[in-house]
């Protein structure tokens, strides 16, 4: 037996039988004649009916979206060996300029030997061309006189049939000879000319092609800004269960092709939500943002099906993007909005309860109680919110209908009044300096032995105070050797005087060079053996020391500690849920070294992990400190050795703040697909379902924006 047909049974017999037809909050009823009960088959059937009556239908999707900078991330194209972070959170930066530096070895040292290199080229091609063109004044001049002679023993030359001609020629061949040679030596002067001039000019570009593959080795050993912007999110490793996730730090590998880095255009405002799909917008016939409780008119940014594939192919995840308009500059960044994709909203048209109607094939239908018994009745229908379907013909206001329904109710009641809603954040942070810089051995030349670190972790230290004490053991034989050879140029240099500066000029130029240089290089060997201390370069706190111990070798370049400055300091805090986004205010307190408590007001500088790409989803925010904060912080960590910072630094914010709008507590809602219900008592007992569309809510209310006035009394079990 069809479930219809079994339905129509139950309710004729039920038609019968003496019932009190009542709504759920004191409607009124209606009395049926009293029979004898017979359950014919074991349905479901309600008890109870309900009128048609007049509401507001809503059909519409909200989705939480928070105020972005536009957002583009970096990706680190070759694999590289972290060195440090060039540019922080929060930081401007210049299409081209460093982002991260990776390890690059000797690539440093090679790259200024090669410059080097380069420049004693064109010096010394500078001083060959000199040197040749004196060369060629020399040859022209003597090809010049050559010339004049030969001219005057041409006019002189007796004829070739004349008597004297053999003997002339004889006794001046060699007159003849000079001229010849000359004008030899000119042409052979000019082709090596030409020669070393090609040479040269082949030379110099090998080696600038040199200097160029060095560089672009360094570049990939680079994360450089494709893009002007400022700093908003950094990339993390994950250290294992105990450690959790961290940023870079010096000697993590970062794999080719990882989104390292993410910037933010500042000049461009937008909202970002869950990813929502174009037939949904295409479907609105409204499409806004709430933002504190003010509408403003928004733009879908429309990916394309081949972009969400590769962006949830690559992020795990794909975003919807809206621009928006804001004239007069009312939305910050890190203001939280409700984007509002309203389908349809009609006012005042009858409606029944969704469960009332029935579908069989294409038509509607609903059991209207009339003549003392329920009848199948059809119905056209409308809209619906879920909860609610509008009826365009069929049904008539007053008319009960069978429904599996009970309205809600309640002892607990309330009027709705305006008020605030917001949500709190508080966390424990600590204090994080990601542009620290190696602080190494310095010493090239010699043996360096580590005799103490003076420093210890989060240590304010001055420029110029000591990081460590080492001694160098030098080789005083190389000292002596290049001396020595310093020594016989000299000599070779007043012997070169003495025969003629003038004729010697170039010998005794390359001379003094090798002096020059050999003498840099002995006062490089001395220096780097009295060599005591290292110390600070800068101000700042040191984050990290070496653990080797007094007594141990270190190698040129050797890291000592991690120097940060003072400017660089921030506040890490745990933010799982990306409740934290770039510009949410932040209150940080802390000690300074007195003891005494303080706060401060400063900005959050990364945007809300949950809208980026899951390489830049830490589950941390970074919150950046004022610079004299930042220095008063870092002073009161010589207590405990700076440890007291990774648990005394405490933060809170009051997020999602909207004023002066209308509250429903939450234990008074309902939700039903998507829509929200209250149940409404009028002002003569009779309680309603009554839809409205909430913004958003704290831990204890929603907002409205529309669907309820100020004054309704509502109630709650």
């Amino acid at each position: 037996m069809k479930k219809k047909t079994v339905l129509k049974m139950g309710l004729m017999i039920l038609s019968m039988i003496p019932v009190l037809m009542t709504s759920a909050c004191g409607k009124t009823t209606a009395e049926v004649p009293e029979e004898e009960i017979v359950l014919l088959d074991p349905v479901s059937v309600a008890a109870s009916c309900v009128p048609v009556e007049y509401r507001d239908i809503y059909d519409y999707k909200i989705v939480g979206a928070v105020c972005t900078p536009a957002l583009s991330e970096c990706v680190m194209e070759t694999g590289m060996t972290f060195s440090a972070y060039e540019k922080t959170p929060g930081e401007e930066v210049k299409k081209g300029e460093v982002l991260i530096s990776g390890d690059t070895g000797d690539l440093n040292k090679r790259i200024e030997d090669q410059q080097k290199h380069i420049s004693e080229l064109e010096s010394n091609h500078v001083d060959d061309a000199e040197q040749r063109a004196d060369a060629l004044k020399k040859a022209e001049n003597s090809n010049y006189e050559g010339t004049v002679l030969l001219e005057e023993l041409l006019e002189v030359q007796p004829d070739e049939d004349a008597a004297n001609y053999d003997a002339w020629m004889a006794k001046h061949f060699m007159e003849f000879y000079g001229p010849a040679m000359a004008d030899l030596n000119l042409r052979r002067t000019q082709q090596q000319n030409k020669e070393n001039e090609e040479l040269y000019q082949l030379d110099l570009a090998r080696q600038q092609e040199i200097l160029q593959e060095l560089q672009r080795e360094k570049n990939n050993k680079m994360l450089l800004a494709g893009r002007n912007g400022v700093v908003v999110a950094l990339g993390y490793v994950n250290r294992g269960s105990y450690y959790g996730n961290d940023f870079y730090r010096s000697g993590d590998w970062i794999g080719e092709n990882t989104i390292s880095m993410a910037l933010g255009d500042t000049s461009v405002k937008q909202l970002r939500c869950d990813y929502i799909n174009n037939s949904e917008i295409n479907k609105a016939n409204d499409v806004y943002a709430l933002v504190n409780g003010t509408r403003f008119e928004v733009h879908y940014e429309s990916l394309s099906s081949e972009e969400y594939e590769r962006i949830g192919e690559k992020n795990g995840k794909a975003y919807g993007t809206f621009s928006v308009t804001d004239p007069e500059d009312v939305i910050q960044f890190g203001d939280f909005a409700t984007i509002v994709l309203e389908n349809e909203h009609r006012t005042g048209v009858l409606a029944v309860p969704t469960n009332c109607i029935l579908r069989e094939g294409e038509e509607n239908y609903v059991y209207l109680f009339e003549d003392d018994s329920y009848n199948e009745h059809p119905v056209v229908c409308g809209i619906s919110d879920g909860q609610y379907t509008e009826i365009l013909s069929g049904l008539e206001a007053g008319d009960m209908v069978k429904a599996e329904f009970k309205q809600s109710g309640g002892a607990n009641e309330a009027v709705i009044k305006t008020g605030s809603v917001h949500s709190d954040f508080s966390a424990q942070g600590f204090l994080y300096y990601p542009s620290a810089k190696l602080v190494a051995n310095p010493v090239q030349y010699g043996t360096t032995y580590l005799d103490e670190v003076c420093v210890s972790r989060y240590q304010q230290v001055k420029a110029g105070e000591v990081i460590a004490r080492i001694h160098v053991v030098s080789d005083p034989v190389e000292i002596e050797r290049t001396e020595r050879e310093i020594q016989r140029l000299n000599e070779q240099v007043e012997w070169y005087i003495k025969q003629g500066e003038k004729d010697n000029k170039y010998l005794i130029k390359n001379a003094r060079k090798q002096i020059e240089e050999k003498q840099e290089y002995v006062n490089k060997l001395r220096r780097d053996a009295g060599t005591t201390e290292i110390r600070a370069a800068f101000d700042g706190v040191i984050t990290e020391v070496t653990d080797k111990k007094a007594g141990e070798l270190l190698d040129y370049n050797t890291g000592i500690a991690r120097l940060a400055d003072d400017q660089s300091c921030f506040v890490m805090v745990e933010d799982t849920d990306g409740k934290l986004t770039y510009g949410t205010t932040i209150e940080v307190s802390y000690q300074d070294e007195s003891g005494s408590q303080k706060t401060v007001e400063s900005k959050v500088v990364t945007v809300n992990p949950m809208l980026l790409d899951k390489n830049l989803q830490s589950g941390y925010a970074i919150v950046k400190l004022p610079l004299e904060v930042a220095a008063e912080i870092a002073g009161s960590s010589r207590n405990n050795e700076g440890w007291w910072s990774l648990s005394r630094v405490s933060v809170k914010a009051e997020l999602r703040c909207v004023d002066d709008v209308l509250l429903v507590p939450k234990s008074a809602v309902k939700e039903v697909n998507r829509t929200l219900y209250v149940t409404v008592v009028e002002d003569n007992g009779v309680r309603r379902q009554q839809a409205f569309v909430s913004g958003g809510a704290d831990s204890n209310n929603y907002w409205v924006v529309t669907g309820l006035t100020e004054g309704t009394k509502i109630c709650w079990e």
